[in-house]
């Protein structure tokens, strides 16, 4: 199968072609207009993929396509998990969803991997002792080879599909580098081979890594050689005790990122974004100056999160305790856009 991709600069668009399909799909970066997904039903990535139901995956982009007519794709997280319980159901499942979008015109970035955990609702993924050598007694040259090998192999020039994000926020460790510095070598390590085998398997679709924005530059130059777009999540307030709830040191941080996006000539995308807010007006005033800080740098985004879900910080308070990120979904548990919240559709 013989797709073109393209799209070196910051702000050019990524085109992939296929003559199999006979569709051209493009994507200009600073007009990525979309969310993050996760279904209502579940609460982990396990549980999402075992018990996929199309029905609600259709009726839930269709009300973001409703609510949100402007935005063009979504960021869908996998499982690996699910996978290693039974591949074709799996893969099954992971077409009916593309082809669901495809229907919503809404192109999208698979997640393959997640690193992000929490000990209030852990969404799952992976694990220290799944990079690290002779930490797990499964064999590494074995442990996401087939994964890879169906997922991205199969669709590897699939025009539905305009990124690949190769791993949700790794290196999210509270230690200081020095102390970590044999795991984040593992962790870069095991990145590295999986960005390699999806170069192998011939991924039209560029490569990407989702990075807190917060990490700061360091942790953006990590990511840069295997990033074939440049992904950050920045987040305001981002309120303690995490790190951000100056205005001016996150303008400053969106700074930097885009300085250094232009320096490597790699487009730009906020691939999470949108701190969350128990209060609806709240959670208006936060979208409202994140977004516009992003667009005046132009930078595209993917918000987190579209829907009320049953996963960490989709939800309000009734569904389960809460974390200092409040509730990040756009559309509410009875359907509708929270209140104020198609201030989304200015931007």
């Amino acid at each position: 199968m013989n797709c073109v991709s393209g799209g070196a600069g910051n702000r050019s668009p990524f085109i992939v072609a296929c003559p199999v399909t006979e569709q051209r799909y493009s994507l200009d970066y600073p007009a990525v207009r979309g969310f993050n997904y996760q279904p209502s039903y579940g609460r982990t990535g396990f549980e999402i993929w075992q018990l996929f139901d199309a029905a609600v995956v259709d009726q839930e982009l269709g009300r973001g396509k409703a609510y949100f007519p402007q935005i063009n794709a979504v960021r869908l997280w996998l499982s690996w998990e699910s996978f290693t319980r039974g591949p074709e159901r799996f893969l099954d499942n992971f077409e009916a969803a593309l082809a669901i979008a495809s229907r919503h015109d809404l192109l999208v970035m698979p997640v393959l991997f997640n690193r992000w955990h929490s000990m209030l609702a852990d969404y799952g993924g992976i694990y220290i002792d799944h990079f690290m050598p002779g930490i797990s007694s499964v064999p590494p040259d074995r442990r996401f080879g087939p994964y890879l090998e169906e997922v991205v192999g199969r669709h590897a020039a699939d025009p539905r599909i305009f990124a690949w994000d190769l791993c949700n926020e790794p290196f999210s460790y509270a230690g200081a580098p020095g102390a970590i510095a044999e795991i984040v070598a593992a962790e870069l390590g095991w990145l590295t081979d999986s960005y390699d085998t999806c170069k192998r398997l011939g991924a039209v679709a560029p490569v990407t890594v989702g990075i807190h924005a917060n990490h700061g530059l360091d942790g953006f130059r990590q990511i840069e050689p295997i990033s074939d777009v440049l992904s950050i999540h920045p987040y305001w307030p981002d309120k303690p005790p995490n790190r951000i709830p100056d205005k001016s040191i996150f303008e400053q941080r969106l700074d930097e990122y885009t300085a250094f996006a232009a320096d490597t000539g790699k487009p730009l995308l906020a691939t999470e974004t949108c701190w969350g807010a128990v209060d609806d007006l709240e959670h208006v005033e936060i979208i409202r100056y994140t977004l516009g800080q992003l667009k005046q740098r132009g930078i595209g985004w993917l918000a987190y999160v579209l829907h009320h879900s049953l996963t960490a910080y989709s939800y309000a308070p009734e569904f389960g305790p809460m974390s200092g990120s409040g509730n990040m979904s756009f559309i509410g548990a009875d359907g509708a856009p929270r209140q104020g919240h198609e201030v989304f559709n200015e931007f």
